[in-house]
C-alpha cells in the first residue's frame, strides 16, 4: 500500500466523520466502535488531525471532534500529507537511489514516475466526501494484531501467530 496503517485509521475515521451532521461534535468511543480502530489510536491520530487543521475539536462532556472543513474540500493526498509526509512518494526513487531524475534514471523510473503522477493526481482530487459516498453502507474490518504465542519448536524458539 502506498500509504500507512495509521493513515488507514485515519481515512477510516475521517470517512465516518463525514456521516455525522456538519457541525456535530463525535467522542472517540463511537469513532472507535463504527471504524474498529482502537480509541488510543484515534486519539493520538485525532490530535495529529487538529493541528493539521482537519479537525476541530472541544473538551468536556459535550465536546467530541468534528470536521474543521466541508468533507468535499479535503483531499486524501492533504490526509496523507498530514498523517504520513506523503513527500517521499513524490520525490524518492523507487529503487531507493540517492539521484535519480530523467537524465540519471533507475531501472524503473520511467514506468514509476507515469504511475507516481496518476496516483498522485488521484490522490490529489479524490475527497472524503466521494471516499464516503464508495464506501456506502460497508463496514470495516476489525483491528487485529498478531500476539506472540509460545509454541513448541526446537530448543525454545518462539513463533509468532495471528490469533483471531
Amino acid at each position: 500500500m502506498i500509504y500507512s496503517k495509521t493513515c488507514e485509521y485515519a481515512l477510516r475515521a475521517l470517512c465516518y466523520l463525514t456521516s455525522k451532521e456538519t457541525g456535530s461534535l463525535t467522542m472517540i468511543p463511537e469513532v472507535s466502535r463504527k471504524t474498529g480502530v482502537p480509541a488510543s489510536y484515534i486519539a493520538k491520530i485525532f490530535q495529529t488531525l487538529v493541528r493539521g487543521d482537519i479537525l476541530e475539536s472541544r473538551r468536556g462532556p459535550s465536546g467530541g471532534f468534528a470536521l474543521k472543513r466541508p468533507p468535499q474540500a479535503i483531499s486524501i493526498f492533504e490526509i496523507m500529507l498530514i498523517i504520513d509526509d506523503a513527500s517521499p512518494l513524490v520525490t524518492q526513487c523507487a529503487m531507493g537511489l540517492n539521484q535519480c531524475s530523467s537524465t540519471n534514471s533507475c531501472p524503473l523510473h520511467v514506468v514509476w514516475a507515469k504511475a507516481k503522477e496518476e496516483i498522485v493526481q488521484t490522490l490529489k482530487t479524490t475527497t472524503l466526501s466521494q471516499m464516503r459516498k464508495k464506501i456506502g453502507k460497508l463496514r470495516f474490518r476489525k483491528f487485529t494484531r498478531s500476539r506472540l504465542c509460545v509454541l513448541p519448536l526446537q530448543q525454545g524458539a518462539v513463533r509468532r501467530v495471528n490469533e483471531v
